[in-house]
Order: C-alpha cells, then structure tokens, then sequence
C-alpha cells in the first residue's frame, strides 16, 4: 500500500496598501539596525600595560574620556597581573584622539619616567587595535619639589587648612621684586587657582607651567605694569567639584574669601581693596574665576578666565548671567580660547557668554574677549599670553 503523500498548502497573498507600507517600513527598521551594528564594528581595542619598577598595589589610568574617568585620578583602576605589570582595555571608535595619565590614586601621586619632572599628557590616535605599554620609575609623591627655578622670591605655605572644605592645601605666595626693598609700599593681588602650575614645571600638571613669574617680572622690567603679589593655591583631587559653583564651588570661594583672604592681607602688605584684586584660572579654573568676580564684586574687581569650561553644569553659569537683571559694577572680565581639541568643544558656551555680557553693557572698556588660532587646551598655550589679562588688570 502506497503511503499517502504529503499535503502542501501554498498560500498566495497579495499584500493591500497598508501592508505594502507596513513591510516598507520593517525593511527600513532592518537596514537602520543594520547600520547602527556596522557602526558599532567600527571600535577599535586599546590595551595598556604599564610596567612598574619594584611594586605597586594598585594603578589607576585617567583621562579625557569617560571610560577613562574623564580626569578622575582615582575613578578607573587597572587590573594588576603580577608585581609590575598592570592592565587596562577600553573600545573606542577608530580615529578617537586620547589623552591620558597614570596615577596611584591621586594627581599627588602621577607617574615620572626618565625624568624627575611631572609628564605631559600622553597623546594617542587610535586606528586599529592597539597596546600601548609605559614603563613607570616612580611617583610624584616619591619627589622632593625644587623651587630653585621660580624667578624671584616666593613663599610657601604648606596644608592651609579650609575650615569650608575641611581640607588643607599648599599656598605659593610670589613677592614683586621691590618688596624686601621699599618696605612701606603695598601691592594689588592676583589669586590664581591650579597653584602648582603657574610657577614651578616640576610641580605641573603636564610637567610645563605659566611662567607668571618670569612674565609679571619681564612685565614690570620693562614698565608696562604694576608689581603685583600673585597667590597660587593648588588644587585637589576635588578639583573639579570645587571649581564649579552647582557643587563645592561655593565653598571653595568662602575658602577664598574667609580664610585666604584674610590670611594674605594680614600676613602680607597687600592693597586689600576689590579695586586691588583680581583673581584668574583656565578651564574649570576659568568658571570659578568668574563666578567669584560675578558673586563676590565686593571683594574681587577683575577676573582673567582662560579657556572657561562654561559648557560644564549644562552652561549654568551662562544662564545665570543671561537671566540676571543687572550686572555687578565696575569689574572687568578677560575671556579667551583656542580653536584646537577641547578649546573647540568650549566654544560655543564661550560665544554665548560673550554675548549674555554684552547684552548687560559690556564692551571692550570692561570685556576683553579672544580666540586664538590653533591654540590647544594646556600650560604652554596659557603661558604664550598670559600676558594680556596681566596687562588689562595691572596694566600702567
């Protein structure tokens, strides 16, 4: 007996409008999808391997992108393979631009290679998959800090402690060249925040400083300003919070206001007047710096912000000025920026601010504002012209 053969049922549809559109629109949805995975192949792997002399018990890898803790110190700890090897691997889109250090926990704590001086940033553009591996000698902390190369004489004053903060700090004080001579003189200040890296390139974040030493001296040399005290107050691991006005920043200008301050002007023959102080920072220093000249005209008169972050806090602070009613009076405001890397990023809140402040009355008897052609967003990009708002504050 034959077996029965098997039944095949063919089902012919033809598809109405609606359904015409409705497998248009998957068959979209598809080749999105599709694209969307394409461009998800398109990351590259970064290994990094930093081998260490003698032992360590943790390493941290920091930088300027989020899964390199975007500059916290102590945020994204590597994994340890052995004594002196430790390893870290991040995926980035080909062609990502990464800056980054290595820490032990803390900006006290960097890594030194061949020489006893703070590095600069390590610079890497990443194309394919890629390790890259760095051999540490020591740490900052391990270091015995020099002065010997500030031009000038400067006083320091270690772990001034913050009753606001609850934390201490060290405060370089630079003394104008006439100060131990004509003894009944005083002199207008300049408080500069990121202390450690104004004067001193051993002590600098990237190993290259200011120089406002030797360009407020070369400045007053050749009579084009007045002498001036600066006061440099480092920073902190809490940098950032403290420098934006949504989280300690308000603390940390009481800090400045309630206890520097009043430390300086009574240890020092200072000008304490506002009209007499000026206060200047870049980047997230530049956001304080204005904030302490908008919030606290009875105290400060001038402040310089160099390469602001004012984008930071969803531009808060720009907002701010934006919203106000009137502007605080007879203070002068020196803004400026590069055009290269995060100085580009920084841009379009800078250009807001510009004109939130012009829309107040600003103009260039009391704003200075400028851009700098390919100018990138570090010490040795300040340092080519601080001597702008040195000359529009202090200038004869």
């Amino acid at each position: 007996m034959d077996k029965p053969k098997p039944v095949h049922s063919v089902i012919s549809i033809t598809p109405h409008n609606n359904t015409n559109r409705f497998i248009t629109h998957l068959m979209k949805n598809v080749l999105i999808g599709c694209l969307v995975v394409l461009a998800g192949c398109n990351k590259v792997l970064v290994r990094f391997e930093v081998k260490v002399q003698g032992n360590a018990e943790s390493v941290f890898i920091t930088g300027d992108h989020q899964e390199l803790g975007t500059w916290n110190p102590g945020e994204v700890e590597m994994k340890k393979s052995s004594d002196s090897l430790f390893i870290h691997q991040i995926a980035v889109k080909s062609g990502t631009n990464l800056e980054y250090k290595f820490t032990q926990g803390s900006w006290n704590s960097e890594a030194i290679y061949e020489t006893d001086i703070v590095p600069a940033n390590h610079m890497l553009t990443v194309g394919t998959d890629t390790t890259v591996v760095h051999t540490v000698r020591k740490w900052k902390d391990e270091l015995v800090t020099s002065y010997e190369s500030i031009t000038g004489s400067v006083v320091i004053h270690e772990e001034l402690f913050s009753p606001e903060l609850n934390n201490g700090r060290t405060v370089l004080v630079w003394l104008p060249p006439s100060y131990e001579i004509i003894k009944e003189r005083r002199y207008p200040v300049l408080y500069m925040h990121d202390g450690q890296n104004i004067f001193n390139s051993q002590s600098s974040f990237i190993g290259a400083e200011w120089e406002v030493d030797e360009t407020v001296s070369e400045l007053v040399k050749t009579g084009q300003m007045e002498e001036i005290i600066v006061v440099g107050l480092y920073n902190t691991d809490d940098r950032s919070a403290e420098y934006s006005p949504m989280h300690n920043g308000k603390k940390y200008s009481e800090f400045l206001v309630n206890t520097v301050k009043p430390f300086i002007d009574k240890e020092y023959r200072t000008r304490p007047g506002r009209e007499s102080t000026a206060v200047m920072g870049s980047s997230m220093g530049g956001i304080i710096s204005f904030h302490l000249v908008w919030d606290y005209p009875h105290i400060f008169s001038r402040a310089g912000c160099l390469s602001p972050a004012f984008l930071v806090d969803n531009s808060e602070i720009v907002n701010r000025v934006s919203s106000a009613r009137t502007a605080p009076d007879n203070i002068l405001i020196y803004m400026d920026n590069g055009t290269v890397g995060l100085e580009q990023e920084f841009q379009p809140a800078l250009e807001d601010m510009n004109s939130a402040l012009e829309e107040k009355g600003f103009d260039g008897s009391n704003l200075v504002y400028k851009i700098f052609s390919g100018a990138v967003h570090n010490e040795t990009a300040w340092a080519e012209r601080v001597h702008l708002p040195l000359l529009f504050f202090f200038g004869k």
